[in-house]
């Protein structure tokens, strides 16, 4: 049962499972927050905001994916 062995029981429990998807929307959620807030700044100082608007629809994207895939869950 060593640490890089995925059949050593580590991922099977909905609720670890559960656990590892809140904190994964934690950080997501945390930097589209901060890319939210960026882009804002950018378009209220009249500076190219193409890219930052960019990260921010995958980041807003991937954390609807993980919202989706934590709500199947069940505990």
């Amino acid at each position: 049962m060593g640490i890089f062995n995925p059949g050593s029981g580590t991922g099977t429990h909905p609720r670890g499972r559960a656990q590892r998807l809140d904190m994964l929307i934690g950080i997501i959620g945390f930097f589209t927050v901060m890319a939210f807030i960026q882009t804002v700044v950018l378009e209220l100082r009249g500076d190219a905001a193409g890219r930052s608007a960019l990260i921010l629809a995958v980041l807003v994207a991937l954390l609807l994916l993980v919202v989706r895939a934590r709500r199947k869950i069940q505990l």
